[in-house]
């Protein structure tokens, strides 16, 4: 039985806005590598690319914009009394300022400066003891195949939220949505 929604933020609950590409080319790294094998630079180089990125998230954050349907699937969760989170490879700091732009709550939040980042499985574990919910209880919402990744090495239900690119995945989520709203669908089936 669902217990409680951990949503992706960039591309899930805000329209996609970081072009990390430009960023992986001015620091001549790649995010992902940056991010998960430090070890590959030095800690010095790693510093100064985790800084850039975290300058350019933020920038993002104060550009944000909601995906259709956010507050309305918040208000529906809400008066089902499940749980919500957020689990990002994002900074806690761009976290704070999409929630604060766009008066949104989020029980639990999760970012890379709390544990492992995705697709690792380590966050959505972490937020399963917080929220007190079995992971076969979470369902984990997000737009790309590290979402999918780390819901389904954690024991979650997934959906991916489609944009016209098709993704290549080496996992397949239990679910495609089109848009938000079609939770409230998932929800229905329990």
């Amino acid at each position: 039985m669902l217990q409680g929604i951990i949503f992706d933020m960039d591309g899930t609950i805000t329209k996609p806005k970081v072009d990390f590409a430009a960023v992986e080319r001015e620091i001549e790294k790649k995010f992902g590598f940056v991010l998960d094998n430090s070890e590959g630079s030095s800690p010095e180089a790693r510093a100064k690319a985790m800084e850039r990125f975290d300058q350019v998230e933020t920038q993002a954050a104060l550009e944000s914009e909601l995906n259709d349907g956010v507050h309305e699937l918040l208000d529906h969760i809400s008066q089902k009394r499940l749980k919500t989170a957020i689990l990002t490879r994002n900074c806690r700091k761009s976290v704070d300022v999409v929630l604060n732009k766009h008066n949104l709550h989020f029980e639990y939040v999760i970012s890379r400066d709390d544990a492992r980042p995705k697709p690792a499985p380590d966050a959505i574990f972490l937020l399963s003891k917080m929220m007190n919910i079995h992971t076969d209880n979470l369902l984990m919402v997000g737009d790309y195949k590290y979402d999918i990744i780390c819901g389904k090495a954690a024991g979650a239900k997934t959906a991916l939220l489609r944009y016209k690119k098709k993704l290549e995945m080496e996992v397949t989520p239990d679910f495609e949505i089109d848009n938000l709203e079609e939770i409230i669908h998932i929800i229905a089936r329990g």
